[in-house]
């Protein structure tokens, strides 16, 4: 049963409970999230109240069980949703079988082999954007961060309740596609996290 998504969370703070419903069976071990000021990531560390680093909106520590969210979120429901999701979607990679990752990674490079522009995240287009052909190609690391952003940007943009959202640049077809694909491969079973 949905609902007992809301089970695997412990929040320190305002929880995004519009979500637990909309998002597929999920199970695992018990995630915490807690809210800090003003986030930046500086050199693989997330910092609060910083000057260090670019600004981000979350990050999550998947080994400690734990996402950490900007406070300023709080007062932007929709998009604390679309974040919360998206970080909720990174344990999701993380435990995705290999044959499931590997399908998304195929219909990522028909995407890529069409030439099709945008994201449905500022997190996977800015990788997107600066990807080479030979890195592509390679399939190397960068390759794979964009994969996994890609892949928790579509999560937040599908399980969360904002309909239209400035970084939403990904065209219709491949939204209906990757919608396709999450109702496929994620939603026909409990998903661990």
């Amino acid at each position: 049963m949905r609902s007992s998504n809301r089970a695997l969370f412990r929040f320190w703070g305002v929880a995004p409970d519009n979500v637990f419903a909309r998002l597929p069976q999920l199970r695992g071990r018990r995630i915490s999230v807690s809210y800090r000021p003003h986030l930046t990531a500086w050199r693989g560390e997330l910092l609060s109240r910083s000057h260090k680093g670019d600004a981000v909106y979350a990050g999550c520590f998947l080994r400690k069980r734990r996402i950490v969210l900007d406070q300023q979120m709080v007062k932007t429901p929709r998009v604390l949703e679309r974040i919360f999701v998206h970080e909720v979607f990174h344990f999701v990679w993380s435990r995705l079988a290999r044959d499931l990752r590997e399908s998304y990674e195929l219909m990522i490079l028909s995407e890529i082999q069409a030439s099709t522009r945008g994201e449905l995240g500022w997190s996977a287009e800015s990788l997107k954007i600066k990807l080479s052909a030979q890195e592509i190609a390679t399939r190397n690391r960068k390759w794979k961060d964009y994969l996994c952003e890609s892949f928790c940007d579509t999560g937040g943009w599908l399980y969360g309740t904002a309909t239209r959202y400035s970084e939403m640049t990904l065209d219709r077809a491949s939204r209906d596609l990757r919608r396709a694909w999450i109702r496929e491969n994620i939603e026909t079973r409990p998903i661990t996290i």
